[in-house]
């Protein structure tokens, strides 16, 4: 509605030990500042998360997971992990990292409402390969 605000609450599922190097995040081991990795939360601890967020007013659940790519078992894991989510009543929304299209469809299968990739690392990147190649174009 216009004159409404949703709230949503975000939860780290698997925090830390991430390969990739985003140049910024904390959740890499390429950090300066790296955050102990921790496993993949289990489902009855994401239940509880998820209930206390719902009980405090939240109606979206977004569960961020600090993979590279996940592995098909742990699609398995987040899937069942969403299931809980809807049985809450509330909507769902990811952040896994990069999928293959058949983790992607497997998502949309379960009724996953939305999923969040950031793809800021790809715009840095572009920003200084250009830097890059300036520089090695010669200026008169």
């Amino acid at each position: 509605k216009k004159d409404m605000v949703q709230v949503c609450t975000l939860l780290s599922i698997k925090t830390g030990g991430c390969p990739e190097d985003c140049g910024y995040c904390s959740q890499s081991i390429h950090s300066d500042d790296p955050i102990e990795a921790t496993p993949l939360m289990s489902l009855e601890e994401v239940k509880k998360q998820a209930t206390l967020a719902r009980d405090q007013g939240s109606t979206r659940f977004c569960m961020g997971a600090a993979w590279r790519r996940p592995s098909n078992k742990n699609i398995d894991r987040v899937i069942k992990m969403i299931d809980v989510v809807h049985d809450l009543g509330m909507e769902s929304c990811v952040t896994l990292g990069m999928l293959s299209e058949d983790q992607a469809v497997r998502l949309s299968k379960s009724g996953l409402n939305y999923y969040n990739h950031n793809l800021d690392t790809l715009l840095l990147l572009i920003v200084k390969m250009s830097i890059h190649l300036w520089e090695l174009i010669p200026h008169s």
